[in-house]
């Protein structure tokens, strides 16, 4: 029976099957196995997992990158406007608010920096109620200054008589004139030109064409302020010849103050030149000791040879006193004085002042030291209303104050055995430099060993940089422990580094009692004793490093502590020196490896990273602040440094060395032989007709090519020609030793010098030039032979080469090294090299 079927479906049927289809429905047809089933049930939902949390992940650190391209824009925008807030811009048409102006102040003030946050303004911390006033008469006096001129001329005169006159009987210096300026070393220039224009008549007129024939000359001390005489000849136009520096006393008296000896034989030899003596600068009081010239001896001097006297120092503070010290109340006689009240008494604004007897008034006019301008006067406004409001007695009592808390200082740091003072016989000073140094009461030691009259044999001066990185530490410490008592770090050519107490440039700005003083001798009495106990485990320190193998005791330059030791490997222990940069640079990794792992263990309060002399990093071991066993603290050094050493890549760097090194030779060896193929001909390396021209035309005798030693300490490759000659390895420089035989196929080391060794590498080099890449391949199957000598000093791998010639040699070892030693020539282990 037939089917009725359209046109359409007879194609469809007729048409015939793609084999996607056909694919897809034998899939379909495809049992499901095990292995699928296990794949759809554990595998696949793993990785869809898997998957989630890598698009998790992917997308926190898309944000993260964001958020830090964010952040790196804005720092530089922040950069940018605070360097345009640096350059001035122009100014605003309108003007700023004040509060604006008031806040860019405090942001100039205010310490800025970009890692870290802005910190409070900083501010005197003790400003009292004549330090207020003086600040307010500097606006005072701005303000009077738009008066008329009639009224400013009436109170400008007044103002500067009447503080001339107080000051003048205050300091006990009168019938004087008076100077005021902000500078002050002003005065002393006008000084100096006042004394021009008595001394050189037509000075005035003709200028320095009147100094031209007899020159001037000024004298100032050895213990002046630096650079006080190149600015007075520079500030007058004079010459540097025209400057005369006394030197100080060097065997009697007090090294801080003027030589008398030396400056009458100065002034008798520029008399006898021509010269003329000008002016000499006195001290009551030199910047650094505080230490007062014999004034009354520089007096008679200068009136002997008609020269003008002036005098300054902070010890002329004591002046106002009711018993000043004999030394100081002599500067009265001098012509004149320079004061600084806005140092001694704490008043800000306040000009120095300078106080001078002339009897001519046009010289002073001349010399610029009075002024006909209204403004210039009203600068004494500030001293004139402060001096008022705090009266004589208030004057007296500022520095009173000042005097006793030197005074109390000085008496509490005598107590302590190792505290020096450096005061001045028979003389008063507000100022008390002190150093800590050896203990007064060791039994022969009369004086402190930093003493300029000291010998230079004497060895104790030797210690002397060690107590002045002590000083500077100690230094450190008190200013952060007591910041009420200020103190100074100064150093000076005969006693070192010296701590210095200055109350009358301090006080009245810190506000120091005598409370203050006392709490500072109690730190300073701990911080003394922690100095004692490191200085005292010293020695012992020093004996415990030198029985340790790999470490050793370097040098560090003002290093305040117990020592510097550096872990140095075995190879290189003795020749730090004579070190590649990479030999260095690896002991520095092993040192900051070492250095950070013990700051770890000890909060980093003891250990510290420092630069040796030679340039490399090394542990520095600070002062002892509790008691520490020495022994204990070095084998805890050593177990560290021995950890470090095992886990740090030393051993590979050596055998990059090595291989670098064994490469070098085989190059050079392979250039040797191309010369020695070249200058001998090429007929000698055809076979059968090579012998006959070498019978017919022999070769010299030494034609063999010799081998190379690499010396692993310097990197450098060296010739064994004494290898080849001796049969024995040979130390260029060093004493003969006994020779002494070891086997090449047994390791045989010294016990008694377990750190020097022997590494030779040798190698058979042929003339043929077809054998030239077996020889190399010969050479890096050498097999590699390690001796050990006591007397030698390097490690060195050699490649050498043996030759029939000397293995044939009918001399015997012993003849061998007796005649190297016969030859002056130090031999070291025989060897023999066994080739693989």
């Amino acid at each position: 029976m037939a089917t009725n079927m359209t046109l359409g479906e007879e194609a469809a049927a007729a048409a015939p099957v793609s084999p996607a289809k056909m694919e897809k429905g034998s899939e379909k047809k495809k049992p499901v196995t095990i292995e699928d089933k296990f794949a759809s049930l554990f595998i696949d939902p793993a990785i869809n997992k898997m998957s989630q949390q890598m698009q998790g992940a992917f997308k926190e650190l898309d944000a993260l990158s964001k958020q830090m391209e964010k952040e790196r824009e804005e720092k530089w925008k922040m950069r940018h406007i605070k360097g345009r807030q640096d350059i001035p811009g122009p100014l605003e048409g309108s003007g700023q608010k004040l509060e604006d102006i008031i806040s860019l102040i405090e942001d100039l003030v205010m310490y800025e920096d970009e890692e870290k946050e802005k910190k409070a303004m900083a501010s005197p911390e003790h400003l009292d109620d004549a330090a207020h006033i003086s600040m307010i008469s500097q606006g005072l006096a701005a303000y009077i200054s738009t008066l008329d001129t009639d009224q400013l001329q009436k109170l400008s005169t007044r103002v500067l008589s009447d503080t001339t006159l107080w000051l003048s009987r205050l300091f006990r210096f009168n019938d004087a004139s008076a100077y005021y300026h902000n500078d002050d070393r002003e005065g002393l220039i006008r000084i100096c030109r006042l004394v021009l224009h008595n001394k050189y008549e037509k000075y005035g007129n003709e200028g320095f064409n009147a100094l031209y024939t007899k020159p001037p000359v000024i004298y100032v001390s050895g213990a002046a302020r630096p650079g006080l005489g190149q600015f007075i000849c520079f500030q007058l136009g004079l010459p540097l010849s025209s400057l005369c520096t006394v030197p100080c006393n060097t065997m009697f008296g007090s090294q801080h103050t003027m030589d008398i000896a030396s400056l009458e034989r100065l002034i008798k030899d520029d008399v006898a030149s021509s010269k003329i003596p000008l002016l000499l600068v006195a001290n009551a009081g030199t910047p650094l000791a505080g230490h007062t010239d014999n004034i009354n001896r520089l007096r008679e001097i200068c009136d002997e040879h008609k020269i003008w006297l002036h005098v300054e120092g902070d010890n002329l503070a004591a002046l106002p006193l009711g018993a000043p010290p004999s030394s100081v109340l002599s500067a009265k006689k001098a012509n004149s004085i320079t004061l600084t009240p806005s140092v001694w008494l704490g008043l800000p604004a306040v000009p120095a002042v300078t106080l001078y007897k002339v009897a001519d008034p046009a010289t002073s006019l001349a010399a610029g030291l009075s002024s006909s301008q209204v403004h210039e006067k009203l600068s004494a406004l500030p001293l004139w209303v402060t001096l008022q409001f705090m009266g004589q007695k208030g004057i007296v009592k500022k520095v009173k104050h000042a005097a006793d808390l030197s005074l109390q200082m000085a008496q509490r740091l005598n107590t302590l055995s190792t505290i020096h003072l450096n005061l001045q016989d028979d003389v008063v000073s507000t100022v008390v430099v002190f150093r800590y140094d050896e203990d007064k009461g060791k039994p022969g030691l009369e004086k402190a060993p930093y003493s300029g009259q000291q010998e230079n044999e004497n060895p104790e001066k030797s210690m002397r940089s060690t107590y002045d990185s002590f000083n500077r530490w100690l230094s450190e410490k008190l200013k952060a422990a007591s910041p009420k008592v200020k103190i100074d770090l100064i150093e000076t050519d005969h006693d070192g580094v010296c701590l210095r107490f200055s109350p009358l440039q301090s006080v009245a700005y810190k506000g120091t009692t005598s409370d203050d003083v006392n709490e500072f001798i109690e730190v300073l009495e701990k911080l003394v004793v922690q100095l004692n106990n490191t200085l005292k485990s010293r020695e012992a320190f020093e004996k415990e490093i030198e029985e340790r193998e790999s470490l050793a005791i370097v040098e560090v330059p003002n290093f305040a502590g117990l020592g510097a030791v550096q872990l140095t490997p075995q190879l290189w222990k003795s020749q730090l020196d004579d070190q590649p940069d990479s030999g260095k640079s690896e002991i520095d990794a092993l040192n900051s490896d070492l250095v950070s792992r013990l700051q770890t263990m000890d909060d980093g309060y003891l250990f510290s990273s420092q630069k040796s002399n030679n340039d490399t990093i090394c542990v520095g071991i600070g002062v002892l602040t509790s008691a520490v066993e020495v022994e204990d603290l070095v084998d805890v050094i050593q177990t560290v440094g021995k950890e470090v050493e095992d886990s740090s890549k030393f051993l590979e760097t050596m055998a990059e060395v090595i291989r670098k090194g064994i490469d070098a030779a085989n190059e050079e060896l392979r250039k040797e032989n191309e010369e020695k193929i070249m200058e001998e001909g090429v007929l000698r390396q055809i076979p059968w007709v090579g012998p006959l021209v070498n019978w017919w035309s022999p070769l010299p005798k030494d034609t063999t090519l010799k081998g190379r030693s690499l010396n692993l300490s310097s990197g450098e490759l060296e010739s064994t020609e004494s290898t080849y000659k001796y049969h024995m390895q040979i130390q260029q420089g060093s004493p003969s030793p006994s020779p002494k035989k070891v086997s090449a196929d047994k390791f045989e080391e010294s016990p008694s010098s377990p750190d020097k060794e022997e590494i030779p590498c040798e190698e058979q080099e042929k003339s043929n030039p077809d054998q030239t890449s077996e020889e190399t391949k010969e050479i890096e199957g050498t097999v590699v032979t390690v001796t050990s000598s006591n007397d030698t000093e390097e490690t060195e791998a050699n490649v050498e080469e043996e030759s029939d010639r000397d293995a044939n040699m009918p001399q015997t070892d012993v003849e061998k090294a007796v005649e190297a030693v016969e030859n002056g020539v130090p031999v070291l282990n025989h060897i023999s090299a066994k080739e693989g």
